[in-house]
């Protein structure tokens, strides 16, 4: 018996009979595997014998963050009052989207956000602007939120969600957010954040990814812009009788999709 390996894919084979076969593509750099759609904020990964799996990032919601905290007669944070004369600060709420072909799911991806300002006249700023908050930082199950703004008693942000009770009426469940394993935020407090996405045993990354927050801090009177990239790594489960999984993914490029959007007026 001998073990062939081309592309990363196992083909057994033995003097007797195949055991698996499978039809091998040309060379990866002779394969169109990424395909963007900068203009729609869409991307793919074309994998193995041609299956297509769609990347999105939804158009920002945005608004100002003060405006949002009085109208919902929530109170300013002490932090914040003592800096409001020389900041402003946008409330941001940004999605994402996968979905993988037939027998294809990603294993892995990474949505990050680079923030940028000018000021009114279009001139460069002495500061750059910084993530202040963000949402969701961690989680490691799943969790359902009730979509809320709330200030916790110690003035900590839960940025549009408080935690939900386990029991809730399912004619109501449009008004909670739910967000599943595996995801993880880097970049709090700096220009460049980002949060990552994992598989889990039971489960790929699919679906519409929603809710997820920034509070942007930025000079007054400044105009605030996101560069949003999107990466991801695709597995693919070939054979019927003898089902083999395949890693495929574009590790050297981490944009599929690489979009920008206004966070402010």
């Amino acid at each position: 018996m001998r073990i062939i390996e081309m592309f990363r894919i196992p083909v057994v084979t033995s003097k007797d009979k195949n055991l698996f076969e499978v039809i091998l593509e040309p060379p990866i750099h002779a394969i169109d595997k990424l395909a963007k759609k900068n203009d729609l904020g869409e991307g793919e990964i074309t994998t193995i014998l041609g299956k297509k799996n769609k990347v999105a990032v939804g158009v920002p919601f945005y608004e100002d963050f003060i405006i949002r905290l009085i109208e919902e007669n929530e109170e300013i944070p002490y932090e914040i009052k003592k800096i409001i004369d020389d900041y402003d600060f946008h409330f941001v709420s940004l999605s994402c989207s996968f979905l993988p072909d037939n027998n294809c799911r990603f294993i892995w991806a990474r949505f990050g956000v680079e923030i940028s300002a000018i000021s009114e006249s279009n001139g460069i700023l002495d500061e750059k602007p910084i993530v202040y908050y963000m949402f969701p930082n961690e989680v490691l199950s799943e969790v359902r939120y009730k979509r809320s703004v709330n200030l916790e008693s110690r003035l900590k942000f839960n940025l549009g969600v408080v935690t939900a009770d386990i029991g809730f009426e399912p004619a109501k469940i449009n008004d909670f957010i739910v967000y599943e394993p595996q995801i993880f935020a880097f970049g709090i407090r700096r220009s460049n954040v980002a949060w990552d996405f994992k598989s889990t045993k039971k489960k790929g990354i699919w679906g519409n990814k929603r809710d997820l927050l920034l509070v942007i801090r930025t000079i007054k009177k400044s105009k605030v812009k996101g560069r949003f990239l999107l990466g991801a790594e695709v597995e693919v489960t070939m054979g019927k009788q003898r089902q083999i999984i395949v890693p495929f993914s574009k590790k050297k490029d981490d944009a599929i999709v690489d979009m920008q959007y206004d966070l402010s007026d």
